[in-house]
């Protein structure tokens, strides 16, 4: 199986980070896709940085990329300036076809940050014309669009979660070494929090696992849309351990 991630910003697949690593221990290939190239995500910097941080971004979702042998594609909208228009939904549509997509995994449709729902909706348009050949030629249409499940965004945003994958404390442990991959956004969330993303997200991760009786879970929701309905067995560990 194919698997894609579509995500605003390099660091975003973190809420998803474990499924991608039983997604590879069961041999499914993964690939990651930006929206942004994250340049402003250093925001205590001014404009002279933005193409230096652009590159430092870039080097650490390839860092996480390698371990989980996932291709990475970036579409390279500004940070901040992600807009679902024509143009993203048609580069959507040529990179899921040429990834031959059979589940995504993107943002939930309300969020905090508008590069994330910009995204988010331009996934689920793009997924829809995947498999139409008059939409964005070039690329072969696929047999059927793929299925889309959405990440938790947090607490607030209206989001109930209703699929888990539980997390072994081995995945979990390499969870929070490959979201600190992410150096320079580690230290922001530090700045700002006193804390880093790793934390917050093992937090949430044993919050879901309490919910299913297990140390720790990644949680989903899957998009209801028309003809972008994942199977249900498309998420790993069929075979839960109980």
């Amino acid at each position: 199986m194919n698997v894609v991630v579509v995500i605003a910003h390099q660091d975003d697949e973190m809420r998803c980070l474990g499924t991608l690593l039983r997604y590879r221990d069961e041999g499914h290939r993964v690939a990651i896709v930006c929206v942004t190239n994250g340049n402003r995500g250093l925001p205590f910097t001014d404009e002279s940085t933005l193409a230096d941080v652009a590159a430092v971004r870039d080097r650490e979702m390839r860092s996480v990329c390698a371990v989980i042998g996932a291709d990475y594609h970036c579409l390279d909208r500004g940070d901040g300036a992600a807009v679902a228009d024509l143009e993203l939904r048609n580069q959507l549509v040529g990179v899921l076809r040429t990834l031959e997509a059979d589940v995504v995994f993107t943002h939930w449709t309300s969020d905090y940050n508008p590069d994330h729902v910009a995204t988010a909706r331009a996934v689920i348009d793009a997924a829809l014309f995947t498999s139409l050949g008059s939409f964005a030629p070039g690329t072969a249409p696929l047999r059927r669009p793929p299925g889309i499940f959405h990440m938790s965004p947090g607490d607030g945003y209206g989001y109930e979660a209703t699929h888990f994958v539980p997390l072994t404390e081995a995945i979990s442990t390499e969870k929070s070494r490959l979201i600190r991959l992410h150096v320079s956004q580690m230290g922001v969330l530090k700045h700002m929090r006193g804390r880093d993303y790793a934390d917050d997200v093992a937090e949430e991760d044993r919050r879901n696992g309490a919910r299913m009786l297990v140390d720790a879970a990644e949680a989903f929701r899957p998009c209801l849309s028309e003809r972008r309905i994942p199977w249900p067995d498309s998420l790993p560990g069929s075979e839960v351990e109980r």
